[in-house]
């Protein structure tokens, strides 16, 4: 299951990433990268012995 999670929690803060890319209005970008550090402090938490992306 923690195998499944890591991968999902990873696709997402890629994804809203993303959408924060695309976003055209200020709000949505905001809205989009808090929800991307969300996702990756869940990845943290899930794999607190892996160094962070630099």
């Amino acid at each position: 299951m923690e195998r499944d999670d890591i991968a999902y929690f990873t696709r997402r803060e890629r994804d809203e990433r993303a959408h924060a890319e695309r976003a055209a209005e200020g709000t949505a970008r905001r809205v989009h990268r808090e929800l991307a550090n969300r996702y990756a402090e869940r990845l943290r938490d899930l794999t607190p012995n892996m160094p962070d992306p630099a």
